[in-house]
């Protein structure tokens, strides 16, 4: 299969789904990271210009740990809305992928970029198999259903997942994708007083409570018309 997971920004994979993406990785499928903005607004030090360059370096340096395809969606940090031309970035980045199974952010999400890329995916969602949408750069992929996911919020905050992938035996390869992020730990630290580490082993360990396992991360499965199957598909 086809997994694709699509964030607004660097590190929110390894963050909320890089466990469940090792896996599947680990049973053969094809992994891509789609991060839709450049990051270059996430430090309060370093220039934008030189922040998008090492953001999509530790972005390919965290896929490569398990083989993952990644696109760079390019749009500016903080700049992410549900219009037509973002619409149109996103229908191609579902192209590209030609998905059977999707992870994004929850609606209800703290961040305004996670919200509305989120939103993206659920517009795009249809377009990406129709071939006469005007813009596009890319041709039509399959048009068959595929499984939409949320993910987690940062903090599980408003979040109830009503399915979970147990990672304990991954867990130190998330951990490994997520240290590929070098400029997110000085920042995270600095802008949010949060250690990354920590929050990922936090989070983790309490989906495992509910999980029945040691780590887990959560979702919630995007049910609506042409997309729901009635089988399982997490791994």
């Amino acid at each position: 299969m086809n997994i694709l997971c699509v964030v607004a920004h660097p590190d929110d994979t390894e963050i909320l789904c890089a466990g469940t993406l090792i896996r599947y990785a680990k049973k053969g499928h094809q992994v891509t990271i789609a991060v839709f903005t450049d990051g270059s607004m996430g430090d309060a030090v370093v220039a934008p210009a030189e922040l998008k360059k090492i953001r999509e370096a530790e972005t390919c340096a965290a896929a490569a740990v398990i083989g993952a395809k990644v696109i760079w969606g390019g749009v500016m940090d903080e700049h992410v809305f549900p219009d037509r031309e973002q619409r149109l970035i996103m229908i191609d980045i579902l192209r590209e992928a030609d998905p059977d199974v999707i992870f994004t952010h929850s609606p209800n999400d703290y961040h305004p970029d996670h919200r509305y890329v989120g939103q993206l995916v659920f517009d795009a969602y249809f377009q990406k198999g129709l071939p006469h949408i005007p813009g596009q750069a890319l041709p039509a992929c399959r048009f068959g259903q595929s499984q939409v996911y949320f993910m987690d919020n940062l903090g599980g905050i408003g979040f109830l997942p009503t399915e979970y992938v147990d990672i304990t035996e991954v867990f130190e390869i998330k951990k490994e994708m997520l240290a590929c992020h070098k400029s997110q730990f000085k920042a995270m630290q600095q802008l949010a007083n949060t250690n990354l580490f920590d929050m990922i082993e936090v989070q983790a360990r309490f989906r495992g409570l509910a999980a029945g396992c040691r780590y887990a991360e959560g979702f919630t499965r995007m049910d609506a018309f042409q997309r729901g199957l009635t089988s399982r598909i997490l791994p």
